[in-house]
């Protein structure tokens, strides 16, 4: 009878410590948010990327980099995420909101291959380039993410001065 007194004070100990631990899929996504913090990503929820004025429910995550020039003012949203907006030189992805300038054409058309699978939106607006990802992806599909951002970004340079 004692042994049962211990054992039922040592779960009631316990049991609190439990839901304190991450579950495996917290600890994914804490570790991909990490990362991408540690390639200066920042990491946001987001509106779905076809959304109309009306809709402000933020169900997407956005990675996205900030510009480093505060002049490069863009607002184009290029998604493969529904039949919203119009055709681009992408197959499978369509404009909506903006059209990026030409300029952005042919770095896209390389880009947008090269995405993980999960990435549905390529976003940018006044605060950065970034991508609509379902984070479905590991450590790898994270850093490509950050390459093609990069070289987005590097091609912002050049667009904007």
């Amino acid at each position: 009878m004692s042994w049962l007194l211990i054992l039922f004070i040592v779960a009631v100990v316990i049991s609190p410590l439990m839901w304190l631990k991450q579950t495996p899929h917290a600890k994914r996504m804490t570790e991909l948010r990490s990362l991408a913090t540690s390639l200066s990503i920042q990491v946001s929820l987001h509106r779905r990327p076809d959304a109309r004025d009306e809709e402000t429910a933020l169900g997407s995550v956005c990675y996205r980099l900030p510009w480093l020039d505060r002049d490069c003012d863009q607002d184009w949203v290029l998604h493969r995420f529904s039949q919203r907006g119009w055709e681009s030189d992408c197959a499978g992805w369509r404009w909506t909101l903006h059209q990026a300038d030409p300029l952005w054409d042919s770095l896209l058309v390389k880009v947008i291959p090269r995405m993980p699978s999960g990435v549905s939106a390529v976003i940018a607006n006044r605060a950065g380039i970034g991508v609509i990802w379902d984070e479905r992806g590991d450590a790898q599909a994270l850093q490509i993410i950050g390459e093609n951002l990069q070289a987005l970004r590097d091609k912002a340079k050049e667009i904007c001065h």
